[in-house]
């Protein structure tokens, strides 16, 4: 029996089977993408061609979840603030009812305490209680009485003795005061230079000034009359007291200078 001879393309054909497997690849490929886009949602595709502006909603997004976490630890803390200080209003409210309770028990066993005779009208304690007409009340099973009476037996007010008036004083003698010291108002000063009619008076100044400088310091000059003449002297002050005039005029006295304490008294030097 003859062998079946094996179907082959002549060699001058044999470079065009790649080039048909490749068209049918490609055709294959053509029909699964038609078919594939109908499967598909259309936002999926929609997405792909979406603008990178249109993109950023997602990160505008985060950032909103972002602030509204604060904002929500924020409240929190305010919630937070706000239980805090509730609690101590409870607190305090608590402290102020235990601490009038203890009031409205202690008040009552306080007063009963003081004796009848006590300077303490006893009948506004005891007002809506007086002496009054039992009270029958029925219930099932029996009846229940009930009386009034006020907390004290006498809850009238005791009348005070009068107390009598204490002896009059005996006139009061006039405190004895010591003696104040006496005191020198006296302003003191130092008459420095020799005496000069008064119109030379300023020229004599300015050269005391000029000797003397700084020692000069916080005083201002008068003119005082010589005793038994016509002459004035330069009177400076006012210092403090006799030792000051005197310290002073040592002072003065080292720079050839003659000076003597004396009353700050005369007129003014015209300058």
């Amino acid at each position: 029996m003859p062998k079946p001879k094996r179907f082959s393309l002549p060699a001058d054909h044999a470079d065009v089977a790649p080039w048909g497997i490749a068209a049918l690849v490609c055709g294959a490929m053509a029909v699964a993408a038609v078919n594939l886009s109908a499967l598909l949602p259309a936002d999926a595709l929609g997405g792909l061609h979406t603008p990178y502006r249109q993109g950023a909603n997602y990160h505008q997004l985060r950032t909103q979840l972002a602030e509204l976490a604060e904002d929500r630890n924020r409240v929190m803390g305010d919630y937070r603030a706000l239980l805090a200080r509730f609690n101590l209003l409870d607190d305090d409210s608590d402290e102020a009812i235990r601490r009038l309770g203890a009031l409205e028990k202690s008040l009552p066993l306080l007063i009963e305490s003081l004796p009848l005779s006590s300077d303490i009208d006893r009948s506004l304690l005891t007002a809506s209680i007086a002496e009054s007409a039992e009270e029958v009340y029925e219930f099932d099973g029996g009846t229940m009485v009930v009386r009034y009476s006020p907390l004290f037996d006498d809850a009238a007010p005791q009348p005070v003795a009068d107390q009598p008036m204490p002896p009059p004083l005996t006139p009061e003698q006039p405190p004895v005061t010591a003696a104040e010291p006496t005191v020198d108002l006296t302003l003191q000063g130092v008459a420095v230079g020799h005496s000069v009619p008064f119109d030379q008076s300023a020229a004599l100044y300015a050269e005391i000034t000029q000797t003397a400088g700084m020692l000069l310091l916080g005083t201002s000059p008068l003119a005082a009359v010589s005793e038994g003449s016509d002459q004035t002297r330069i009177v400076l002050g006012p210092l403090p007291d006799s030792a000051s005039a005197q310290a002073l005029c040592v002072r003065i006295e080292r720079l050839d200078l003659p000076c003597e304490p004396t009353p700050y008294s005369g007129e003014p030097l015209p300058l």
